[in-house]
């Protein structure tokens, strides 16, 4: 518990300076997929695929395919690279071009702690990102990409609802997650996004779960002026 007390005070501390900026608000839904391979006992694959709107179902935000590959080093530790495309949709549907592409490559590693009918989790990504530069320009020959780096911090607690006998197990699951960019020099500089969540993992059989919950992510895009979007977030997890 006092783990959880310090990141909560953390956390307050960061954002504090966030609350006494503009917002713009928006809603959406992000519904995902992710299909899991075991090769060993050590390593297995996963493809993820996103699929986020705004304005609720009606307008595209974000698409995504994210293959990887996870090395489990202890049941504490896991290690995972990984390929992300992603197609970015402008906020107006009348943009013309209207998405911008992305190819990031990223590596991660994940550290939980057990604890009695809950755990505790942490982990560190770092994003290698390849983006469309802006403004984007019609003829797709006459685009260009420009580089940058990112490195995401999660922090996730996870707790049992349902009784051990239960046919369908329940948990409870937060997490928060703060991204920052990095400079040329390879040192974290500004602050990009801060990701909220709290919902329901629900384990429907051995081989297929469902986590669904609200979701909270605050995104920095310019001085002094946030998106604030509000989503109901749905991932399906299968292992074949």
């Amino acid at each position: 518990m006092n783990k959880i007390l310090v990141f909560g005070l953390m956390s307050f501390c960061l954002l504090q300076p966030l609350a006494a900026q503009e917002y713009n608000k928006v809603e959406g839904v992000w519904n995902a997929t992710f299909i899991d391979l075991p090769l060993n006992d050590k390593l297995s694959l996963r493809s993820e695929f996103h699929f986020r709107t705004v304005d609720y179902f009606n307008v595209w935000n974000q698409q995504i395919f994210r293959p990887q590959l996870t090395y489990t080093d202890s049941k504490n530790i896991k290690w995972t690279a990984g390929y992300t495309y992603l197609r970015n949709f402008d906020s107006d549907i009348n943009a013309d071009p209207r998405v911008r592409n992305e190819h990031n490559i990223w590596e991660q590693v994940v550290y939980t702690i057990p604890l009695k009918k809950s755990s505790l989790s942490t982990w560190i990504r770092l994003e290698h990102r390849f983006q469309e530069e802006l403004p984007l320009q019609t003829n797709r020959s006459l685009r260009s990409f420009d580089f940058s780096s990112r490195i995401r911090f999660r922090f996730t607690y996870e707790r049992t609802l349902s009784k051990p006998e239960a046919k369908v197990p329940v948990n409870f699951i937060f997490y928060d997650e703060v991204f920052t960019i990095m400079s040329p020099g390879g040192t974290p500089f500004k602050f990009n996004q801060n990701w909220t969540f709290f919902g329901l993992g629900i384990k429907l059989t051995d081989k297929m779960r469902i986590n669904t919950g609200f979701q909270k992510n605050t995104i920095f895009k310019s001085t002094d002026n946030y998106l604030k979007n509000r989503l109901w977030n749905t991932i399906l997890f299968y292992k074949i």
